[in-house]
């Protein structure tokens, strides 16, 4: 497939290369992914680098005791193995897995290589890209030792509430199971379900059906405690 083909497809790609050296075109491989499937593994071997064209994936980390950690969510447009590929590692670092149906393309490692290359403009815009996001990482760094289970649980459900539009309706229930808090957020299941059990018990959220979920007059609260949360260190005394 060539690369005015996938302009095509996802016209926002041209932002990154509006073309590609035709010594290198023509190689590009599609391939279609349905939700919540893996397109690949932690410490597999770096053979290709894909362009996320459609939909979205998740980026997770895997320990050999059986946690996983969510470190981002991309959308289109985005790219697959392109960090491991900066850093000169021959393996990937992580595991990308799709969130929603997605459609990729995918071109030889090597080729991808020598495109960047080939075209100062490109390496720019990717080095760009990855900058963006491990900005966000090292802004956020640290959240989870310096501060306790409490604040870190709370910001999250509350971002989350206000994603389901709890500022206008006035109500909003976080639609994700224990598991995937976990994943995100980087606490154990056991943590999340007491320190959800304690906010019911204070009245600060309400649990439905196993969800987290808030009022009006909750959300205000739940900002008013994070700010409480915020001035004190992880043994609860107040800095």
């Amino acid at each position: 497939m060539r690369y005015a083909e996938l302009l095509e497809l996802a016209p926002d790609l041209r932002s990154f290369a509006a073309q590609i050296p035709e010594n290198l075109d023509g190689l590009f491989h599609l391939k279609s992914y349905p939700a919540h499937t893996l397109i690949h593994q932690k410490d597999s071997p770096l053979e290709r680098i894909g362009i996320l064209l459609q939909g979205t994936f998740r980026v997770v980390n895997e320990f050999e005791n059986g946690n996983v950690f969510m470190i981002e969510m991309n959308e289109a447009v985005s790219f697959i193995g392109e960090v491991t590929l900066l850093a000169g590692a021959a393996t990937t670092s992580v595991t990308i897995e799709t969130v929603t149906d997605c459609l990729a393309a995918f071109l030889p490692a090597e080729t991808f290589d020598a495109w960047l290359r080939q075209d100062i403009e490109l390496l720019r815009a990717v080095s760009r890209h990855v900058a963006a996001k491990l900005y966000c990482s090292s802004y956020n760094r640290g959240e989870r030792l310096f501060h306790s289970a409490k604040y870190v649980l709370l910001k999250y459900l509350v971002r989350q509430a206000e994603e389901q539009g709890v500022r206008t309706a006035g109500q909003a229930v976080v639609d994700k199971t224990r598991r995937r808090i976990s994943e995100e957020v980087g606490l154990t299941e056991k943590t999340i379900n007491r320190t959800l059990t304690q906010f019911a018990r204070d009245g600060i959220l309400s649990i439905r059906r196993g969800k987290a979920a808030f009022s009006a007059e909750q959300y205000h609260r739940a900002q008013r405690e994070l700010r409480v949360y915020m001035s004190q260190s992880r043994n609860g005394s107040f800095s």
